[in-house]
This record gives C-alpha cells, structure tokens and sequence, in this order.
C-alpha cells in the first residue's frame, strides 16, 4: 500500500485554497460530503467571516458569513447540516467589559449554499459568562446542533474536597439546538476546567463526547471525555492519567472523532517534561484503550481522524529545533505508529490560529494550516492508501 501526500497544486486545485490574506482556519463538510474551508479576512478594525465548498469539480466561489467591526476570538465554524443547510459560528469579543475575556457566540443559518444568512441568535441564558478561549460544535440528527463553550460564572461546591475538583471558575457548558434555532437547557459537562485548552466534541446519533482537559486539585491537568446528551451527563472519566502538574493552563487542547463504535483521542502531555503526543482507541465510544505514543518531541495541538481499515491519522506540530513540523502518521490499534511525513516547516501562528485543521472526505485527508509568513490559510492533501 502507498500514500501521497500534496502540498500545493493537487486534483481540482484543493491544495490551492481561495483564501488570500487570511487567518483563523477551519475545516468541516457538507451533508454530501463536500470539504469546508472557513477563515477570517482582516482589513483594518473589519473582520470578515468567509468560507468556501470544494467538490469533484474544485472550488466554488467563497461567501461571505459576516463582516464585524470587533475582534472574533475562536476560530469561527461553518457547518453542514443533515438536512443541506449550513450553519455558522462565531465568537465575537464584548467590548467595553469589565473582563477583557468576555465574549458572545452567535450562531445563523443559511438555506441557500451562503447566499444568504438568518439574523444571528446567542443560544444560551443571560447568566452565560462565555470565557473567549474555545467554543466546539457539531451537527445533530434532524439538522439539529450541539454547543459546547468555556464559561466563568461563579460555582461553589460544598463537595469540592472531597470530589479532588477545585471550586471552579472556569465551566463546560453545552447546549444543543433544533432545526429552528430552539436552544436545549443548558447542561453542565464539567464544573472545573482548564480554562484556555480547546474542548472538542463529535456525536453519534443523539449522544456526544466531549474531551477536554481537566483542572484537577493540585493543578493536575489531564485529559478528560465526558459523554452526554440532551438530558445531560451520561459518564465523564480521564482518558489518561498522565499527571501532569502544571500552574497554568498549556493551551493546548485535544480532539476526538467518532465512527460506529469506534472512537479516538489525540492530545499532548509534558508532565515529565518532554512533550509527548498520544492517541488512545475506543471500541465503544465510551472507555479508551491505553495511549499509544506518537512523538516525544512534540508541540502538540494534536487531531485525529479514524479511516475506513479501523486505524487513524493524526496531525500536530512537532519540535524541529528554532522551527517547527506539521507532521502526519497512522496510528494502528495495537500500537503501532506508521509513515510518519512531515507535511510543513516554518512557524506557526499564535492564537487564534495555532491548531492544524484535518477533515477526511472520502479517500483524502485535508490539513489545514495558518502560515504566518504568507499570512494566509494552506492547504495540504493526504491521499489514502488503496
């Protein structure tokens, strides 16, 4: 078996993206199976939200979502609905706050392939305090949509002692939406988390899993899955108890992704002092298997996509001396770690835009990455083997 992997000009001209100038990528699909490219587009105080499709027959023309005169924290979210409609995100900071984190998340959707938006809605309660590190979404059965964001309203905990949980500033909340925009109750995923470190869910059917990392007693902060659904949480645990103790949040985030009853994680720990990315499997979405090392001189901001034969591929930055590596591998559920390729050298942007994007359609992998020397969005391509 043989694989390629295509930086730059590929089939269609995927590798070619339609961004110019540009920042804060994202990557999603369509309901039929379409690549998403989002980004951001800056222009003295303007921020615009713009996306394109790429199919069979390359890339169709980019939208525009919204155009804004203020900073947009978290990568802003175009997304595929099961009914063919799209749906968009974005983290717009509040100005004028007491807390210079504060921020809003606005959602809207289009019927129209872009054309056209509905007027944007914030889905959850006037006691929200949204934090601007991190949001993630993702779609639903009946074209519904899950939310997941950061929020630092006040909790006390009677029990914090004896939970081994620090009384908590920093919150996971959720909520989930219908077709018209109608916002579930808003659901508690974890009371006390690390603050700055991305959270990342994916759903089968109706019930989702949500990995994170937590903030434990001791400043231990380890990565934790917690899975859930509309009535709320079903079983929250660690996925790995790396024990790493750190006074500060690393920003540095997991991701997971869901096939069947399969599952994967991919996150980085440095709780020995060498920065490690590992991967663990789930056969049944729920209890992951023991991690498998993917590099131990690594930066981190690790994804991960499950492929057809029951492996994965994984992306994150990889130390390189003065620069770094975008470095790709596939990772076997036993154990092993295969063609490991380096996809890019050179530095990476700093927040918002600092974690590769990776998405699989069909029998590619995108990757997805913002170049702070061309400051624009690039794009590679990993063809999968036959």
């Amino acid at each position: 078996m043989s694989s390629r992997i295509h930086v730059g000009v590929t089939r269609a001209g995927a590798g070619i993206t339609p961004a110019g100038v540009s920042q804060q990528h994202h990557l999603a699909h369509t309901a039929d199976g379409k690549l998403i490219l989002s980004w951001v587009e800056t222009k003295g105080f303007k921020n615009t939200v713009r996306f394109a499709v790429y199919g069979k027959q390359g890339w169709l023309p980019p939208q525009t979502v919204v155009s804004v005169n203020s900073k947009l924290a978290d990568p802003p979210v175009v997304q595929g609905m099961s009914d063919g409609t799209l749906a968009a995100a974005w983290m717009l900071s509040v100005k004028n706050d007491t807390d210079p984190y504060a921020a809003d998340i606005y959602l809207s959707r289009s019927a129209d392939s872009g054309r056209a938006w509905s007027a944007p809605l914030k889905p959850y309660t006037n006691q929200a305090r949204i934090y601007d590190a991190q949001m993630s979404l993702t779609p639903l059965p009946d074209a519904g949509l899950a939310l997941v964001w950061t929020d630092s309203r006040h909790v006390n905990h009677d029990d914090s002692q004896a939970s081994g949980k620090n009384t908590s500033r920093y919150q996971l909340m959720a909520t989930m939406l219908n077709k018209d925009g109608q916002a579930s109750p808003e659901i508690t995923l974890d009371d006390d988390v690390c603050s700055c470190c991305r959270s990342y869910t994916d759903a089968r059917d109706s019930e989702l899993v949500t990995v994170y990392r937590e903030h434990f007693k001791g400043e231990v902060r380890d990565i934790s899955a917690v899975r859930w659904n509309r009535k709320g949480v079903i079983q929250s645990a660690p996925v790995h108890d790396d024990h790493w103790i750190i006074n500060g949040c690393p920003s540095n985030g997991p991701s997971v992704d869901l096939s069947g009853q399969q599952g994967i994680v991919a996150w980085f720990t440095a709780g020995d002092g060498k920065g490690r990315v590992r991967v663990s499997f789930s056969s049944d979405g729920g209890k992951f298997n023991s991690p498998i090392e993917v590099d131990d001189q690594a930066m981190g901001y690790a994804n991960a996509v499950l492929l057809d034969d029951g492996s994965a591929l994984v992306s994150w930055r990889g130390n390189a001396g003065p620069e770094e590596e975008l470095m790709i591998a596939r990772v076997i559920p036993d154990g092993q770690v295969r063609d490991k390729t380096k996809v890019y050298r050179g530095s990476f942007a700093r927040w918002p835009s600092k974690y590769p994007g990776m998405e699989k359609i069909g029998k590619e992998v995108f990757i997805a990455w913002t170049d702070p020397i061309k400051k624009k969005v690039r794009l590679a391509v990993y063809s999968l083997p036959a």
